[in-house]
This record gives C-alpha cells, sequence and structure tokens, in this order.
C-alpha cells in the first residue's frame, strides 16, 4: 500500500511530504477523480451503481410505474383521413394588339389554403353542422375510468370499433347562414371549448408533388372522428364554392361605389385647398425658410433664457443669504467695502483700548471716551449686513421683473408664430390626405380593371378527392414506447443521483480517501462493531460498554486491525520506535479514546511498560474504560504533587499497561497542559516506560491536542470512516502541522466494511480464524502459531 511507503520514510522526509504544498491547496477540496491518484476505473463506477442500487431501483420502479398507469388511463386514439383536391386559380390572360400580359402565381395561395382547412370559423361551422355541442361522445370518451381501470386496460386489448347503420348526412352550415343567425356572445363562448379541441385533433397535410391535401382528424370514438373528418372537407368545399360565386359581384359593387365616392372627395378637397390658401394668404407649396415672425421668436427665446439663468442666479445666492445663520459668512456681506472699513475702525479702537487697559482702569476717562465711540460702530456693524441683504433683493426682484417682461413678450411673439405654423401644417395635410385619395383612386381603379377580366364562370377550385374509411384499428398513443422510455430516463436519472449524492458525500470512507485528500499515511483500518460476526468473548474484565470489549477476542477482525495499527506505529519513525504518542482527532465522538485506549493494550502485549494517560481534562473518559477509579491523576501531579507513583494505576488484565487518569476536572485545562510541568512529568515518565500514550480532547474543538503536540514524538489522527467530513481533518491536520507537530499517520476508524472496496475483510479473516473444528483436527500447532502470531502482532 502507498500508505506503507510513505510510514518508512525518514521523520524529516514526511515533515516535507506535509509542508511542500501550500496552505490552499491543503485546505481546498480537491475534485473527484484527483490528478495524481490512482485512476478511476469501471469497476469504481460499478460500486457507487451498487451502494445505492435500491434508491436506483426505487426511483425506475416509481417512474415506470407511474408511466404505465398513466398510459394505460389514456383512451386508445382512432383517427380519420379525409383527401381533398385544391386546384390553383387560373392564370389572368390580359391581351391587346401589341401586347399579352399573364398574371402570376400567387405564392401565399398553398399557405392560405392550409390555415383556412384549421380556422375557428370553420370549426364552428363544423360543430354547428354535427350538432357537437349536444353530442356526449365528443368529450366523453377523452378520459376514461381512473387507476383501477387502467390497470385492467393494461391487461385488455382495444376492442374494435362497432361499426353501425350510416346516419343521414347533416345539412352543412355555411357562412352566410351563420351571419345571419347572428349567435349571441354567451353562445360563442360556449362553442370555444369545440372550437379549439376540433383544431387541436386534426392534421392538415399536403402530399408532396400533387394538388392533393389530407385531413386528419383524432379521437377516441373513430365513428365520430369519420364523421368530423369528412365534415371538415365537405364545409371547406361549400365554402369555397360559396365565395366563389359571391364574392366576385360583391366585390365589384363594392369597388364602383368607392371609386365613384373617391371622385367626388378628391374634387372637394381640391376645392376646400383652394379656399384655405387664398383667405390665409398661403402658397400651395410650402416654404421651408424662416420668417421674420421666426426670427423674433428665436430672438426673445435667447433673451428669455439668458433672464431665467441671471433671476435663478440671484435667486439662489439671495436664498443662500437668507437661509445662511452667520450674516458675515455671505460672500457679499464679506465682498462690502463699508463692513471692511467698520471692522478695521472696531479693531482699531479696540487695541487702542486694550493699550490704556495696561496701565489705567475702565474707569479712565480717556477709555471711556474709546468706549462710547467702539459701540456706534459696533451697531453700525450689526446693521449693515441687513442692508446687503435688501441690496441683494432688490436685484434678484429686478431680475424676476425683466424675466416676466420677456415672458410676456414671447408669449405674445409665440402665438403670432404658432398660428402661422397652424395654418401651414393644415395645408400640408390636406396636400397629403388629397396625394393618398389620389394613389387610393389609381388602385381601386386598376382593381376594377382585373375584375372586368378575370369576369366570367368561375368553377369550384376545391373538391373531395377521397372520404374518409372507418378506422378500424388505434393508432395511440404509444404506450410501449413511452413506457420504455420513461424506465430509460428514470434509469439514468438514478445513476445520475447515485453519482451526484456519492460526488456530494465530502466524507473520509477509506484508506484511499485517506491518501487522497488528507495526503498522511493510512495506519490502520478500524471495521466497524456490528459489521463483524458475534463470535468470541469479550474476555475478563471487559463488558459491553469499555473500548477493551472490541479487542476481548483476540482473533476477531478488530483485535488485527488494532494489531496493524501497532505495528505501523512501531515502524513509524526511523531508528527507535516512538515513546510518546498523542491521540486525538478532528471532532468530537470520532473514537480516539476506544483507539487509544486499545493502541495501549497491544503495546503492553508485547512486554513493554506502557504508560497511558487521560489529557482529556474537559472530558475525561479513561478511568470509566479501565474501571478505576478518579480521585487523583494528572491534575494533581501539574498542581504540585510530585508523588508520581502514587497517581498511576496497574491494569488487572495487562500488568504491563499503566493508567494514569485524568483527576478532578480543572478550570484552566489548556494552561495546565501548556505548561513546564507537563513537559517535564513527560520527560520523566519516558526514563520509566517504553511507550506514553496520551489521550487529548478533538483538535478543533480546542488547543490542547496542539499544545501537547509539540511535547511528543508523533501525532495519531484518528478519523470516524463515513462521518468525518474531509475539510475537517484537513483543517485538524494543518492545526496541528502549523504548530511543528509530526503526524505519524489516520486512523480510520468505524468502517462500514459492506460500503467500502474491501469486500474480503470480514470474509478473509473469519475464514481463517473461525473455520469449523474438522477444518484444523489435522493440523493443531499451524492453528496454534497462528493465534499465538496473531496475538503478538
Amino acid at each position: 500500500m502507498m500508505s506503507q511507503d510513505n510510514r518508512l520514510l525518514p521523520m524529516s522526509s514526511a515533515i516535507e511530504r506535509s509542508l511542500d504544498r501550500p496552505l490552499s491547496d491543503i485546505a481546498q477540496s480537491k475534485p473527484y477523480p484527483t490528478s495524481g491518484s490512482e485512476p478511476i476505473s469501471i469497476r469504481d463506477y460499478l460500486f457507487v451503481v451498487l451502494k445505492r442500487k435500491w434508491l436506483i431501483l426505487s426511483l425506475v420502479l416509481a417512474i415506470t410505474s407511474l408511466m404505465t398507469i398513466q398510459m394505460f388511463r389514456q383512451p386508445s386514439i382512432y383517427e380519420a383521413e379525409t383527401t381533398i383536391r385544391i386546384e390553383p386559380k387560373p392564370k389572368s390572360v390580359l391581351q391587346t394588339k401589341e401586347l399579352t400580359i399573364n398574371s402570376g402565381t400567387d405564392p401565399s395561395f398553398w399557405g392560405t389554403q392550409l390555415k383556412l382547412l384549421s380556422n375557428q370559423i370553420l370549426a364552428r361551422q363544423v360543430v354547428l353542422t354535427l350538432d357537437l355541442q349536444h353530442n356526449p361522445d365528443f368529450f366523453g370518451g377523452q378520459s376514461q375510468g381512473g387507476v383501477f381501470s387502467s390497470l385492467r386496460r393494461i391487461f385488455a386489448r382495444d376492442k374494435k370499433a362497432a361499426t353501425g347503420p350510416a346516419a343521414s348526412e347533416p345539412a352543412i352550415v355555411s357562412e352566410s347562414q351563420m351571419k345571419e343567425q347572428q349567435l349571441t356572445p354567451t353562445q360563442l363562448v360556449q362553442l370555444e371549448p369545440y372550437e379549439d379541441t376540433i383544431i387541436g385533433n386534426e392534421t392538415v397535410e399536403p402530399i408532396t408533388g400533387t394538388n392533393l391535401v389530407t385531413i386528419k382528424y383524432r379521437h377516441t370514438n373513430p365513428e365520430l372522428a369519420q364523421k368530423i373528418a369528412n365534415t371538415l372537407a365537405e364545409v371547406f368545399v361549400n365554402n369555397n364554392l360559396e365565395r366563389a360565386t359571391l364574392g366576385s359581384n360583391r366585390a365589384e359593387d363594392l369597388l364602383a361605389n368607392k371609386v365613384a365616392e373617391l371622385q367626388t372627395s378628391i374634387k372637394h378637397d381640391q376645392e376646400v385647398q383652394l379656399n384655405f390658401a387664398r383667405e390665409h394668404n398661403l402658397s400651395l407649396t410650402i416654404d421651408a425658410a424662416k420668417d421674420l415672425d421666426a426670427i423674433k421668436l428665436a430672438t426673445l427665446s435667447g433673451q428669455l433664457l439668458t433672464a431665467q439663468n441671471d433671476r435663478k442666479e440671484k435667486q439662489a445666492i439671495y436664498e443662500a443669504a437668507v437661509k445662511s445663520t452667520d450674516r458675515y459668512s455671505i460672500p457679499d456681506v464679506q465682498a462690502s467695502e463699508r463692513i471692511e472699513k467698520l471692522r478695521e475702525r472696531i479693531s482699531q479702537l479696540k487695541e487702542k483700548r486694550d493699550a490704556l487697559l495696561v496701565i489705567y482702569t475702565p474707569e479712565w476717562p480717556e477709555v471711556k471716551k474709546i468706549e462710547s465711540q467702539i459701540k456706534p460702530l459696533e451697531v453700525e456693524l450689526e446693521k449693515a449686513p441687513q442692508e446687503v441683504l435688501a441690496s441683494m433683493k432688490a436685484r434678484y426682484e429686478a431680475a424676476v421683473s425683466r424675466e416676466n417682461m420677456l415672458r410676456q413678450s414671447y408669449d405674445a411673439q409665440h402665438n403670432t408664430t404658432s398660428q402661422q405654423t397652424r395654418w401651414q401644417l393644415e395645408m400640408q395635410a390636406m396636400t397629403q390626405q388629397l396625394e393618398t385619395n389620389k394613389q387610393y383612386l389609381n388602385t381601386l381603379l386598376q382593381r376594377q380593371r382585373e375584375l372586368e377580366v378575370t369576369r366570367g364562370d368561375r368553377p369550384n377550385e376545391v373538391s373531395i378527392s377521397t372520404p374518409s374509411r372507418l378506422p378500424k384499428a388505434p393508432i395511440g398513443p404509444a404506450r410501449m414506447r413511452n413506457i420504455a422510455l420513461a424506465f430509460i430516463v428514470a434509469l439514468f436519472a438514478g445513476i445520475g443521483l447515485a453519482f451526484l449524492l456519492d460526488f456530494l458525500d465530502d466524507t473520509v470512507k477509506s484508506p484511499d480517501d485517506v491518501d487522497r485528500y488528507i495526503h498522511l499515511p493510512a495506519l490502520a483500518l478500524i471495521p466497524a462493531r456490528e459489521d463483524l460476526p458475534k463470535i468470541g468473548s469479550l474476555g475478563q474484565g471487559a463488558n459491553e460498554s469499555t473500548a477493551l470489549a472490541l479487542t476481548g477476542d483476540v482473533r476477531s477482525p478488530i483485535a488485527e486491525s488494532y494489531r496493524h495499527l501497532r505495528t505501523s506505529l512501531l515502524l513509524s519513525s526511523a531508528g527507535q520506535p516512538p515513546k510518546t504518542i498523542l491521540v486525538t482527532s478532528s471532532q468530537p465522538s470520532e473514537g480516539k479514546t476506544t483507539t487509544a485506549v486499545n493502541t495501549a493494550f497491544m503495546l503492553a502485549q508485547t512486554g513493554a511498560e506502557v504508560l497511558i494517560i487521560d489529557c482529556d481534562l474537559r472530558r475525561p473518559r479513561l478511568h470509566a474504560h479501565f474501571e478505576v477509579p478518579n480521585s487523583g491523576g494528572l491534575t494533581n501531579l501539574l498542581s504540585g504533587d510530585a508523588n508520581v507513583d502514587q497517581y498511576i494505576q496497574t491494569y488487572q488484565r495487562q500488568p504491563n499497561l499503566k493508567v494514569l487518569t485524568s483527576g478532578p476536572v480543572p478550570p484552566n485545562p489548556a494552561e495546565l497542559l501548556g505548561s513546564d510541568e507537563m513537559r517535564r512529568l513527560l520527560a520523566q515518565l519516558s526514563t520509566k516506560f517504553a511507550h506514553i500514550i496520551v489521550d487529548s480532547p478533538p483538535t478543533i474543538s480546542f488547543t490542547d491536542a496542539s499544545i501537547l503536540s509539540t511535547m511528543v514524538d508523533g501525532v495519531v489522527l484518528v478519523v470516524h470512516g463515513g462521518r468525518s467530513s474531509r475539510a475537517v481533518v484537513r483543517r485538524a491536520k494543518q492545526q496541528l502541522i502549523d504548530v511543528g507537530a509530526h503526524i505519524f499517520g489516520v486512523v480510520l476508524n468505524n468502517v462500514k466494511l459492506d460500503k467500502q472496496h474491501d469486500y474480503y475483510y470480514v470474509g478473509y479473516y473469519s475464514n481463517y480464524y473461525y473455520a469449523s473444528p474438522n477444518d484444523d483436527a489435522d493440523s493443531p500447532e499451524e492453528g496454534t502459531g497462528a493465534q499465538s502470531q496473531g496475538s503478538g502482532g
């Protein structure tokens, strides 16, 4: 394994391997798959699908079942087809002695005919002709039954339509008859659903290379489908014939009347235009040059704009001066020479008074005389800003008066100019209206000549070529195709959802994830207890609630995993095995205490003197696992008690294993663990024990683990398989690296083996250690050797 190779590297190489990458790379989650990792194989994709096979199967079953029920809820659909023939209109020919003119074909002819076949008026005529608004079968067969009816239809075949005696053909309701009937708005609203249904179920398709057009209509009743298809063709033929016979004469009459009206109107408009020009002394042609009134208006407009700007400027200055609380800060007040002179005079008198006050008292006649001169000047200075404001107001009012005077002049000139402009615009409108009527008259005269040329017998260009037959077999719905399509879509959606959930799963689940995302060696993989076979005993002194219960059976896969962890730790540093080992995790409830207890137990099985210290001073639990009292311990030693042997307790099942509990919980755990006493205590204990296992709080939650990591040979980071987030584990790793800690590797704890690639794990160990007595009867020595070897690690 890659993790085994990394563990055999020297300490400096392992540290460089962790520190040669930037912090942003360590903190950022890498995409899946990552570059540099093992390539993703088909087996990995298959594993993702098999891991969530029940989700995929449930989704496929639900969607396919719903689609099946929905498809068989829909009734069978029959399609009737009628073919009609549409002949293009004959070309119009105008022949004289010198010239022959042929009118070309209308390029929009076929598009118009196809649109008329799906017209709302045509559908209304069909509804009234067949009296569909009183036929319950028209809407009754569109949806049949509920879920149970759909299930019965799944296992039953569609019955063929029964053929009955042909009914008499109804009388066709023409367009003129509809106009004569004058349907009310309520009746029109009631007919709209029938019209929309006919248009929606109708299909009009021209046959390429011919003048034939097929009219197809779909309905759940084959007889009704046949009737509607034939009636659509008959109504369309009748409408075309009616328009061909009635439309031409009516058009000629309308054209003649319209031509006469236009000629009279044009003559009258010409007389009105001439009289209007004479009355207002205007020319029939509009002169674009500016006249004197326009020049005057432009001059007044410029003067008015200048007056408005001057008034706005004086108004803004005056209003700002009125709103100012300090009158002397007004620019005009500051610029006043009179105020400046008053200030200078007052300043001079005050300087003279101050000079006399140095020698004399305020009662001195000369001082009083100066005081009497200052007071009138101050009063005058106080009134000066008001006079400036009054002057500013006068200038502002003069600007307003000038603006009003210019506005009156501008309005008067504007009225004069506007009147002249209105007359010119009226003259121009008369000319445009006259030209429009002349063009319209020319168009009508041209159309009248065309009608005269094409006058004569006009045969009906539309006829029914092939009436519809009664449909025998349904054409839809495509149940099997839609069900198969739903099955395929649901299958791919389920697989996609499985891969999405796997992509969103940010937890560490396998040793490959540890190497790929955490970039640390995987020291051991501890399987979950509930995933293992219930074989073997717990051993003496261990119960179900303690961590030592996991290794009570020396042949269990969990015990073998901890022996593998022991071997990895002994080989984790070059030169000699580590003495002090800190066991921590990124967050609570990841199994760090259980790992520390069983690691210490396994190291003690080698015959070495091992001490386990409970440094989790916030939530101590070591005494509960070893079932020893916690009246005194580490906190007593760190508080000044030098009798170390008094607080070290021996585990009865393993005399080589000693326990140092936490003692009373202190109010300041971090200060105690980071003190020099803790460092000296570890140095003292290192001379007595071959290995010291330190159990600490989680790294992310508290700083205790970071403090202790600087005092030990290395750190073991416990990660809960399938629950711990990669980002949290990377953050815990970086936090330890930042303080200079040496991380031996990661212990992947409580791994769900049935969700990993190592499917053989449980079966291998179960078959190796728990073989039946008959299998080992012939070679007892081999079984004993295997067991002793497993115990020794």
